[in-house]
C-alpha cells in the first residue's frame, strides 16, 4: 500500500497527530496544519522511521482558494488520495444565548465548510480512481447534547448527515464514507479542564476512563483499510459507553 496516500486535515496535534502516526505504518500521509510550524516539524521527525512518508502543509481549510491550490499541487504530484480524513475542528464553546456571531461562523467554517472545499477538489479524482474512503471526525456531541456546544454540535451532527448522503452518492464509485464519533479523549483540550471537573466527567463514563488518541487513530486505520470494505454510511461511536 506504500504507493497510496491519505490526507489528514488538522493533523499536527491530538487525535490528528495520533492518526498520522498510525496511518504512516501502512500508507504515505499528508497532513495539514494551521498555526504551529514547530508541531508540524516535530511530527514529521517523529514519523521519520515509519514505513510511510509523512509531509505537513500549512493550510487554513476555511480558505477555499488555499484548499484548491494545495489540492491541485498534491493531485499533480501524488495522484488521487486513497483516503481523506476530515479531522480539523474547533469548539469555541459558549452558551447559545452568549455565542458571538464571529465565533459561530468560525466553527461553521472550520468544522463544516472546509469539508465541502476539500471534497470539491478531491472527490472527483477519487471517483475516477475507482475507490477510496472518506472518514469524518464527528463527535458524540453530534448525537448527545452538551451544554455550551450548540455550534460545535450543529457541525458534528451535520457531518453525520453529509456522510450518510455522500455514501449513497459515491457508493457506485467504490468510495466509502463513514463517521467517527469520539467521546472524551485525552488530548490537550482536557488538560485545560480543572481536575475536579474531570473527575466528575469520568464518573459519567461507563468504562470510567477517558479515551486515548491512539484508540481513535486505530479506528480510523480500520475505516480506511480493506478490513472495513463493506462498511459505508455508518457512524462508529468511541465514547467508553457515554451515550449508551
Amino acid at each position: 500500500m506504500q504507493d497510496k496516500w491519505i490526507l489528514v486535515t488538522g493533523g499536527s496535534r491530538g487525535i490528528g497527530r495520533a492518526t498520522v502516526m498510525r496511518l504512516a505504518k501502512d500508507w504515505n500521509v499528508v497532513f495539514t496544519w494551521q498555526n504551529s510550524q514547530k508541531e508540524s516539524d516535530e511530527l514529521e521527525q517523529a514519523c521519520a522511521g515509519l514505513p510511510g512518508s509523512v509531509e505537513g502543509h500549512q493550510c487554513d481549510g476555511r480558505d477555499e482558494q488555499a484548499v484548491a491550490a494545495l489540492s491541485a499541487e498534491l493531485l499533480a504530484r501524488l495522484g488521487a488520495p486513497h483516503a481523506v480524513v476530515h479531522n480539523a475542528g474547533i469548539t469555541l464553546d459558549a452558551l447559545h444565548i452568549h455565542q458571538t456571531r464571529e465565533n459561530w461562523h468560525k466553527v461553521m467554517d472550520t468544522n463544516l465548510n472546509a469539508i465541502f472545499y476539500w471534497n470539491q477538489q478531491l472527490l472527483e479524482p477519487m471517483m475516477l480512481q475507482g475507490g477510496g474512503s472518506v472518514v469524518m471526525m464527528s463527535s458524540v456531541t453530534g448525537i448527545k447534547g452538551n451544554s455550551g456546544q450548540t455550534a460545535y454540535a450543529a457541525t458534528k451532527a451535520a457531518m453525520i448527515g453529509v456522510s450518510r448522503t455522500l455514501s449513497i452518492e459515491l457508493g457506485r464509485f467504490g468510495i466509502r464514507v463513514n463517521c467517527l464519533l469520539p467521546g472524551y479523549i485525552r488530548t490537550e483540550i482536557l488538560d485545560t479542564v480543572p481536575k475536579d471537573v474531570l473527575s466528575g466527567i469520568r464518573k459519567t463514563i461507563p468504562l470510567k476512563r477517558f479515551g486515548q488518541p491512539e484508540e481513535v487513530a486505530g479506528a480510523v486505520s480500520w475505516l480506511v483499510s480493506d478490513d472495513s470494505a463493506y462498511m459505508t454510511g455508518q457512524t462508529l461511536v468511541l465514547d467508553g459507553g457515554l451515550s449508551a
